[in-house]
């Protein structure tokens, strides 16, 4: 177990350094969303009226869950694809470490990095637009639920890419998907059937809409768990990491049978 931190501490390091060679850009997407997010809820207000302040809650939610997950959904594709492009794949696959042990540390390093870069953009749009809510433990294993789901949509991501080596446009459709249809900017409860839907095939949907819950109306873990989200959040992320793993695995076999992790 320990070596494995040591791993994990590696590939922490190693995130952190490529992030601060990019911290322009970092900083100029923080700056972004800080003018972009109160516009937009300004509009909303504007257009819909009465877009009070429990409605931009549920709104800022939504979207700090879609920017935490949507690191950790690409991590793994822009991973392999980097190794690919510099030629250092096979040397990745070959080290005495299994691949997806690698390649999960990393998802998990993304995360961590992710994750405080979304803390200090959530605390400033809160400051912000005057929105006040203190999470508890219901809400971070409901986070942690909710990525695990979106970490099994990367690995299968990052399978793909060792097979077709370049799938930055169906990471894109994903991630566009993730804001449309996983109520991640506006809560999509009114749909009926259609909600229903969309929550059990996309990972973000039902983590959003239980956060919601827990954090605005004050469900608690009885009441999540009487009424059978709570368990059908764990089943499903569940379900999304194993076939993650499985898609990952696959695309690795196919990837030496063909040859191909050599070549880009």
């Amino acid at each position: 177990m320990l070596p494995v931190f040591y791993l994990f501490l590696a590939e922490l390091r190693r995130d952190v350094r490529a992030w601060w060679s990019y911290r322009a850009q970092a900083f100029s997407s923080l700056g972004l969303w800080l003018v972009a997010f109160p516009f937009m809820m300004a509009t909303f207000d504007g257009v819909a009226g009465g877009y009070g302040a429990e409605r931009q809650l549920a709104s800022l939610i939504g979207f700090l869950v879609w920017e935490l997950c949507a690191g950790v959904l690409s991590a793994t594709t822009e991973s392999v694809t980097t190794e690919a492009r510099q030629g250092t794949l096979e040397s990745v696959i070959l080290a005495p470490v299994p691949p997806l042990l690698t390649f999960s540390l990393r998802l998990t390093a993304v995360f961590a990095r992710q994750a405080v870069e979304t803390l200090v953009l959530g605390l400033a749009l809160a400051l912000l637009l005057g929105l006040f809510v203190a999470p508890g433990a219901l809400a971070l294993l409901l986070t942690l639920l909710t990525l695990l789901g979106v970490a099994g949509v990367g690995l299968a991501l990052g399978g793909l890419a060792l097979v077709y080596k370049s799938v930055d446009s169906v990471v894109a459709v994903v991630s566009l998907l993730a804001v449309l249809f996983t109520g991640a900017l506006v809560p999509l409860n009114d749909l009926g059937a259609v909600f229903t839907l969309l929550n059990l095939l996309l990972p973000m949907t039902w983590g959003i809409d239980l956060l919601r819950q827990a954090l605005i109306d004050g469900a608690t873990w009885s009441q999540l768990w009487g009424s059978g989200a709570l368990l059908g959040l764990g089943l499903q992320s569940a379900v999304f990491l194993v076939l993650g793993i499985v898609v990952f695995r696959w695309g690795l076999h196919t990837a030496q049978e063909q040859g191909s992790l050599g070549s880009y």
